[in-house]
């Protein structure tokens, strides 16, 4: 669906327009799905993969070195549930009425993956940036997660 990956890649193209991410690229849509490159929060890139048949966006190996049932898993898969209680301000909470959202680990690297409707594709993209940015400056600065930051992502110490 070309809507699918216009109105994605739109919403990603605005973020780099603004020079909030660098080094953006998209690659081509081959089968049904696309990758999208850029560089924001962490010295490694970040990549999305879009699936328009399926309708799902996955931002993958967000978190390296997280084995899978590890208590740092478990803690962000209720961190993503948490994101969507009626208690978080709208501005922050996550949609779960119109997204579906879930962790994926494979090879201690947790992806997040967001389930949308077509119609939703644009919002859907938001919404990712909207959780990489949660899940960084919340989940991980704010929670018990500093040195996993400096090791992981280098961040500095202080």
């Amino acid at each position: 669906m070309n809507t699918v990956l216009s109105a994605v890649r739109t919403e990603l193209q605005s973020y780099a327009d603004r020079g909030i991410f660098q080094n953006f690229s998209v690659g081509e849509l081959r089968a049904g799905k696309a990758e999208f490159r850029f560089s924001w929060l962490t010295e490694n890139p970040f990549k999305m993969h879009l699936n328009t048949d399926k309708g799902e966006l996955e931002v993958r190996d967000i978190l390296p070195s997280v084995p899978f049932r590890s208590p740092m898993d478990k803690a962000l898969r209720a961190f993503l549930v948490a994101r969507c209680d009626s208690s978080i301000p709208i501005h922050r909470r996550l949609d779960a009425q119109r997204f579906s959202f879930q962790c994926k680990t494979r090879a201690e690297n947790v992806s997040i993956i967001i389930g949308f409707d077509s119609r939703d594709a644009g919002d859907a993209a938001k919404t990712s940036i909207k959780l990489l940015h949660e899940i960084f400056n919340n989940f991980l600065l704010d929670g018990p997660y500093q040195n996993y930051m400096v090791e992981s992502f280098n961040i500095p110490e202080e």
